[in-house]
């Protein structure tokens, strides 16, 4: 590879363009995606439930679908209940957390500044959904 091919030998304005943003927005979902794909082996290391095909199933369409309206970097890790955690800092006491369990249901909770609402989903696939959405907006919105 030649040094003009190298990102550090792009102008800068070729760094900021929308092609190499989406690459780099791209990079986000993809590393949520190996975090999520290796929860099992993490869970296993940890001596914590192996989470089930179902919940990573579903965790995949949630960070994706997620991702589309909020692309940014989750963490993904296993719970000690056997669930998966989506989870979405977005600044001092604000976050958004989706639990996704082993039948095919999730939790999602948004917390802002002290303040706290949660909805339950039998059905992950259902998410995003209004009140995702409406918790992203609040978690983003400035104070």
């Amino acid at each position: 590879m030649t040094a003009s091919a190298t990102p550090a030998a792009l102008p800068e304005a070729a760094l900021s363009s929308p092609a190499h943003m989406a690459s780099a927005d791209e990079d986000l979902l993809q590393d949520a995606l190996a975090d999520l794909r290796a929860s099992p082996e993490e869970a296993k290391a940890e001596n914590l439930p192996i989470p089930s095909s179902k919940a990573l199933r579903n965790g995949e369409h949630i960070l994706r679908e997620t991702y589309r309206i909020w692309p940014r970097r989750f963490e993904v890790y296993p719970m000690p209940n056997g669930e998966i955690a989506i989870d979405a800092p977005a600044g001092p006491g604000r976050s958004v957390i989706i639990l996704c369990d082993a039948e095919g249901g999730a939790l999602c909770a948004v917390n802002f500044d002290r303040s706290h609402r949660r909805a339950r989903y039998s059905d992950a696939r259902m998410l995003p959904d209004g009140f995702l959405r409406d918790a992203i907006r609040d978690v983003t919105t400035s104070a």
